[in-house]
C-alpha cells in the first residue's frame, strides 16, 4: 500500500524551486530538523541553515541546502519560502 501523498512549494524570492506531490518532507528548524507527513498538525516555524530532504516514493528523493525563511504546513500542503535553495546532487543508491 502506497502512503499518502501532500503537496510541497519550495519558493525562493526568486523562483519556485519544486511544487509537486511527496510522501514525506524534512526540514532543517531552527531548534533542530522536523519531519511532516501527509495529515500533520498545522504549523508555522522558522528556518534554519541545512538539507531539506522531500521524498516522492521509495528511492526517490530531492535534496536542497537551504538557509533562512520558513516552513508552514496547513491543510495537507506545506511550504518551505527560503531565503536561498540550492538542489543536492542525487547519490546513487544500490
Amino acid at each position: 500500500m502506497a502512503a499518502p501523498h501532500f503537496e510541497l512549494s519550495v519558493l525562493t524570492p526568486e523562483r519556485a524551486v519544486f511544487e509537486g506531490r511527496v510522501e514525506y518532507v524534512q526540514v532543517p528548524g531552527r531548534e533542530g530538523y522536523l519531519g511532516v507527513l501527509a495529515g500533520h498538525a498545522a504549523l508555522v516555524t522558522e528556518l534554519g541553515e541545512g538539507v531539506l530532504t522531500a521524498r516522492r516514493g521509495t528511492d526517490d528523493e530531492v535534496r536542497w541546502r537551504v538557509s533562512g525563511g520558513f516552513f508552514q504546513v496547513a491543510e495537507n500542503r506545506a511550504t518551505v519560502l527560503a531565503d536561498t535553495a540550492e538542489e543536492l546532487e542525487q547519490e546513487a543508491r544500490g
